[in-house]
């Protein structure tokens, strides 16, 4: 083997494929920029995998539909929480609702523009609990509304803790015949537990 390899080197080097100076400087400049190009490709996917893994993320869980003064009106509950590893800065949302008897109610496009505030800081495996308007539902009557949904929709917006900012739509769906026969003031009429994740309106972005 190692005659083999003196007879292959003796042989390059009497050929006239020696390289002088300049082309031996070329040579080296060329292959210190492709190493140089290959480390930023890998710097850049690290990078990517690490903004991946350590950003905010915002889910929305539903946290039931809970009974106001006087027994006719009601809010739904839900809580917005960071499943990331960063805090999410600029947070900003909107709860709306609708009475429905259809399973398959479609919210259409869900317009993160709607969000309002001043913009909130939410920690790292934080969740903060927020409330919609009041939904007017009379005496009774979300057991009235037997055989209908009510739908719990809205948006959240946020920065991801890079500067980028994200949103988060949902759309919990809870089924009316799960509601007591009487509504007492300050209780909870459906827990967040009785609700789906509807088929619609659930999306991060």
């Amino acid at each position: 083997m190692m005659d083999v390899f003196s007879r292959y080197w003796d042989w390059f080097s009497t050929t006239s494929f020696k390289l002088d100076h300049d082309e031996i400087t070329a040579l080296s400049t060329l292959a210190i920029a492709v190493f140089a190009g290959v480390l930023a490709v890998v710097a850049r996917r690290q990078s990517k995998d690490t903004r991946i893994l350590q950003r905010a993320y915002l889910t929305v869980r539903p946290a039931g539909i809970h009974i106001l003064g006087y027994r006719d009106e009601a809010v739904a509950h839900v809580e917005i929480c960071n499943a990331g590893n960063l805090p999410a800065t600029m947070v900003k949302w909107f709860i709306k609702h609708d009475f429905s008897s259809r399973l398959d109610w479609f919210t259409g496009e869900i317009d993160t523009r709607l969000v309002a505030g001043a913009g909130s800081v939410l920690a790292p495996h934080a969740e903060m609990a927020q409330a919609s308007g009041p939904i007017e539902v009379g005496p009774d009557a979300l057991r009235h509304q037997d055989g209908r949904y009510l739908y719990v929709w809205g948006a959240v917006t946020y920065r991801d803790g890079f500067g980028k900012k994200r949103s988060t739509t949902f759309c919990h769906r809870y089924d009316c015949a799960n509601a007591p026969e009487k509504l007492e003031q300050g209780t909870v009429a459906m827990s967040g537990i009785t609700a789906r994740e509807h088929r619609y309106g659930n999306r991060t972005r």
